[in-house]
């Protein structure tokens, strides 16, 4: 049976070629409703807080329960990575059809006069929504699916890649090796529409639109791509097949990223002007 199927979609875009943020409380299923409000009342309780945002697919409507995450962006000047711990242990025991909870701490000194690309600030413009405290969305520039983007994910993708053989050397932890492999895999699915996207200028973080995309450029490299995809969706325990497929595809995502950057970003910028 194939594992990869067309779901998802990519973002919209206005009249002017900016993505348009789809979210909104009323998508928001009651469920989920009922474990945001959970955990707003433990991390306000936790650390001093100025905002409180939900991301990715549950606030555009399109959660699934049992698979999606609750994946909030905090906007505090006091991390507290044992709150996070906390959340995530409170709110899957307490509704146990959510998944697991991440939580991403930002300073909401960092959004004042925002010129360079930087990936929170660009998450809470194009898919968060605000559930607790001021939302600070509309001092954020908008953004579009352009090189600044793509440049985050490529000029990150050697050291991620590295990272994860680093992780799997050595690892017995069949749970742990599987949460590497889809953690990778979907940083390599969602670089390859990056190296598509001066041609495309589209965005997704679903995976499916991204492979097509990827494929329809890279014909060739269709067949491993849909592996990475199959990866993404159903993980593999083993340490030595995933590090094999990075050794081979991956390091070709890594040439050819490259190559992307020696064109469009040869100082190897890491945070370019966003137009």
């Amino acid at each position: 049976m194939d594992t990869v199927k067309p779901l998802g979609s990519f973002y919209r875009v206005d009249d002017e070629g900016y993505l348009v943020n789809d979210t909104s409380w009323e998508k928001i299923d009651r469920n989920y409703r009922n474990a945001i409000n959970r955990a707003v009342e433990i991390l306000t309780l936790a650390i001093p807080i100025s905002s409180i945002y939900i991301r990715g697919s549950v606030p555009k409507g399109n959660g699934i329960e049992g698979i999606s995450d609750l994946d909030f962006i905090v906007l505090t000047d006091q991390d507290n990575e044992k709150a996070a711990e906390l959340l995530n242990e409170k709110l899957t025991d307490e509704f146990p059809w959510v998944s697991g909870c991440e939580v991403s701490f930002f300073s909401p000194q960092k959004l004042g006069k925002l010129t360079r690309f930087s990936i929170i600030p660009f998450m809470l413009k194009t898919s968060s929504l605000c559930v607790y405290g001021n939302d600070l969305t509309n001092d954020i520039p908008n953004f579009k699916p352009d090189r600044a983007l793509a440049n985050d994910h490529l000029i990150q993708l050697r050291k991620h890649i590295n990272q994860a053989k680093k992780e799997l050397l050595g690892n017995e932890d069949a749970e742990d090796i599987a949460e590497c492999c889809t953690w990778i895999m979907k940083i390599i699915v969602r670089s390859g529409l990056a190296l598509v996207m001066e041609q495309k200028p589209m965005y997704t973080r679903d995976l499916y639109p991204a492979y097509a995309v990827f494929s329809a450029h890279y014909s060739q490299k269709e067949q491993e791509m849909k592996q990475a995809i199959t990866y993404a969706i159903v993980p593999s325990k083993s340490a030595d097949e995933i590090t094999c497929f990075l050794n081979g595809f991956g390091e070709w995502m890594i040439q050819e990223s490259n190559q992307w950057l020696d064109q469009y970003n040869p100082s190897r910028v890491p945070y370019m002007p966003i137009t």
